[in-house]
């Protein structure tokens, strides 16, 4: 596995302005979405912390609590998914790509940016779809709390929206700043490999 040296931020103020609006957008979206996922977990933790002193305490158990949970728990999950792609804390096997030269792990974290993007964009499709088939059609959750289902499931089209455009901004700096990145598996959106 390749180590993360200690590094500095990715753009900077002479670098190409388009690179470093988009990274900046980038970088306020996943923050966005860090703290949307943080709110719901502290929330999810209080309902669950409800739920089972009611429960076994009060004997009253509530029903409601085990779908808003299930809810809250995907949302949470997709808010937070382009913040890991942006800091590169996602799973990765590298097992090949460490024994390849600078050069050739470039290829094949540009290839791994196209997959994520082109997978981005079938979801994100897909979740469109399925938020407006569920709005047109008013569907409505079959469990105790009834939700619209579309608000559950606009989490999803958030998320993707979300991951497509930190992978597109991932990708243009594997591609296009490739004087900042000596090895393009260290690339931390806080951070780049010093000058």
């Amino acid at each position: 596995m390749v180590k993360v040296e200690s590094l500095k931020r990715v753009t900077n103020s002479k670098g190409n302005p388009f690179i470093h609006l988009l990274d900046n957008f980038d970088y306020l979206l996943c923050r966005a979405g860090m703290i949307l996922g943080s709110v719901l977990v502290v929330v999810t933790i209080l309902i669950v912390v409800y739920s089972v002193f009611m429960r076994y305490v009060i004997n009253i158990p509530q029903t409601w609590t085990d779908e808003l949970v299930g809810y809250f728990l995907v949302a949470t999950v997709m808010f937070g998914v382009a913040e890991t792609l942006r800091k590169n804390d996602h799973i990765a096997v590298d097992l090949i790509s460490a024994k390849l030269n600078s050069k050739n792990r470039r290829y094949v974290n540009i290839w791994g940016m196209i997959a994520v993007i082109l997978l981005s964009m079938a979801m994100f499709y897909s979740s469109y779809q399925m938020v407006e088939f569920s709005y047109s059609v008013n569907l409505i959750s079959d469990g105790y709390v009834e939700v619209p289902m579309w608000i559950p499931q606009f989490s999803l089209l958030i998320g993707y929206g979300f991951l497509l455009l930190s992978a597109l901004n991932r990708l243009t700096h594997i591609y296009l700043v490739t004087n900042f990145y000596i090895e393009t598996d260290n690339i931390n959106a806080d951070n780049t490999a010093s000058n």
